[in-house]
């Protein structure tokens, strides 16, 4: 769900607290294996994210895999379940996607590790309100990309414990549920209403 966007000045709720992005998470990206190299793609089984797949809130599946061959002879790394990730380059940037799935990435994405003491859906949450932030980040770079070492001085307000955290995800995972549901509804408007025009129709005839 679409929460308050990030301003400037930020009400801290009582009992919460602020942490930098690096002060409580471990960060890292991705690598491409060399593109002429067929053997680091062929045959692959390791599977491999990029940045435009983020456009899904959560991954459990890609396309995209390089070989053993192509793990080993580049820097990327096999991230755990649970890892938010950020697309930091092209169409996506600023966009967010929790991995359920063991995977890979490329450079384009800034991988930000699981930690026992936080909430990674949480997590995601907080960084979806920071949006119109990355976004303008990104925009005022010679390339409009974000870099780790901008995603690293992002200010969270965190709930003080998991188990709290974890409360206000089931809340708001309740609520993205039926914003779905009334996007599919008003999606379906239009076709319902040419069917009944249509039923009309029939019945005058």
């Amino acid at each position: 769900m679409e929460l308050k966007k990030y301003k400037k000045k930020r009400i801290t709720p009582q009992g919460w607290k602020e942490v930098t992005l690096a002060d409580a998470f471990n960060t890292s990206s991705g690598a491409t294996p060399l593109s002429t190299e067929a053997s680091y793609y062929e045959n692959g089984t390791i599977p491999w994210i990029n940045s435009g797949e983020l456009a899904s809130p959560y991954i459990y599946g890609t396309t995209n895999f390089i070989s053993q061959a192509g793990f080993e002879n580049s820097s990327t790394e096999i991230y755990p379940i649970d890892t938010v990730l950020v697309a930091m380059y092209g169409a996506t940037a600023g966009k967010t996607s929790l991995l359920k799935m063991e995977a890979c990435t490329n450079q384009a994405i800034c991988a930000i590790l699981p930690n026992k003491d936080y909430s990674s859906t949480f997590l995601k949450y907080s960084i979806d309100t920071l949006y119109d932030h990355l976004v303008g980040l990104s925009s005022g770079s010679a390339r409009d990309n974000l870099s780790q070492a901008e995603l690293k001085k992002l200010k969270l307000i965190m709930p003080p414990t998991k188990d709290e955290q974890n409360k206000l995800v089931s809340i708001l995972a309740l609520i993205d549920r039926k914003i779905e549901l009334n996007r599919a509804i008003n999606q379906n408007l239009p076709t319902l209403d040419r069917s009944s025009e249509a039923v009309e129709v029939r019945r005058a005839a």
